[in-house]
């Protein structure tokens, strides 16, 4: 399952949130899971129409190991993200941009810049809580 949106507009935030949700939802992720995941999709996009006009959003369920999960791809066609490493670890404090991607780090289980001719990539990765207390 894999699905590929474009955001031009802020109003694409809104159809692409609820398409995610449903996504996770389906794939066994509780509510809260599919808050901290919705969220993280709307700062990625957010950032995209913030700082660069346009980019594309790609979601798809993965396997790794034992493991399932949602994967989630953003890139942009903005200035890139010079600093990407010390703005997710939180050791450069600015506002804006850096915040967004400080507080999807923290939602999120995984998240790297993946390298790109031009623009930026971000990928994030929710993890299926199996265990259940």
């Amino acid at each position: 399952m894999r699905k590929t949106f474009q955001i031009n507009y802020e109003w694409d935030i809104v159809h692409i949130r609820s398409e995610v949700r449903e996504m996770a939802r389906e794939m066994g992720f509780d509510e809260l899971d599919q808050a901290r995941i919705v969220q993280s999709v709307s700062e990625l996009a957010r950032n995209v129409i913030q700082y660069a006009d346009h980019g594309n959003i790609w979601v798809e369920a993965v396997e790794e190991e034992e493991r399932r999960g949602i994967k989630v791809q953003v890139q942009d066609a903005g200035p890139g993200i010079a600093n990407f490493d010390e703005i997710t670890k939180g050791k450069k404090q600015t506002f804006g941009e850096t915040s967004g991607l400080q507080h999807v780090g923290m939602l999120m289980d995984e998240m790297k810049q993946i390298p790109v001719d031009s623009g930026t990539c971000v990928e994030v990765i929710k993890w299926l809580n199996t265990c259940k207390h």
